[in-house]
């Protein structure tokens, strides 16, 4: 039986423009399955992290991913901004929520080192690896669609996604059984997320 794919969602959240992007994903292969940016109209901050809300769920809905993530808020000299960028991210994560979807907050400094191998990577360059990843050739993604498919590119080639793949199918929050213990190898963790989706385990 063929390996079943794990939907991916990546979230790079901002109160202005947030990025989404959905990845497929098998041990060693990623396939691109869409990507965008919500503009968040001006107005009411509550009306605008309700447009973020009700427009990921919409997302969620349509493409159905198994697990999200999202980029970890960059905290800087600026506090509301901090601030700010710390709502759209929290309306973002109760959409996911909200469709019992597990959910990983992952650095920038982590999704960059993953997807470029270097933590400093700027937007370039971090684009011009997701379109490698994704191996995809004449596309020219917006810097939050890269940015967010990066975040989902990150998950599935870290140990993180391998390690949660048995509890796939639990409701966010509740206990699943079958997880990697911690230290087990990369090897160990794919032949369990093998097993698991060919129906093994």
């Amino acid at each position: 039986m063929s390996q079943k794919a794990v939907r991916i969602l990546g979230i790079d959240p901002g109160l202005n423009h947030t990025g989404y992007g959905f990845v497929d994903f098998v041990p060693g292969h990623f396939t691109y399955v869409a990507s965008g940016v919500l503009n968040v109209p001006a107005g009411e901050l509550s009306d605008r992290l309700g447009f973020i809300f009700k427009s990921l769920s919409a997302l969620i809905e349509e493409h159905h991913p198994n697990v999200a993530s999202i980029e970890k808020t960059f905290l800087n000299t600026n506090a509301q901004s901090s601030m700010l960028l710390s709502h759209a991210r929290g309306a973002a994560m109760c959409a996911v929520s909200c469709h019992s979807i597990l959910c990983k907050e992952i650095s920038t400094r982590e999704i960059k080192k993953s997807v470029t191998g270097y933590g400093a990577a700027d937007k370039d360059q971090v684009q011009q690896m997701v379109l490698r990843h994704l191996k995809l050739e004449d596309t020219r993604f917006s810097p939050d669609e890269s940015d967010a498919l990066a975040t989902a590119i990150c998950y599935g080639s870290s140990s993180i996604l391998l390690g949660l793949v048995p509890t796939l199918g639990t409701k966010a929050g509740s206990s699943g059984t079958g997880v990697s213990r911690r230290g087990s190898s990369a090897r160990r963790s794919r032949n369990e997320w093998t097993k698991r989706y060919e129906g093994k385990v």
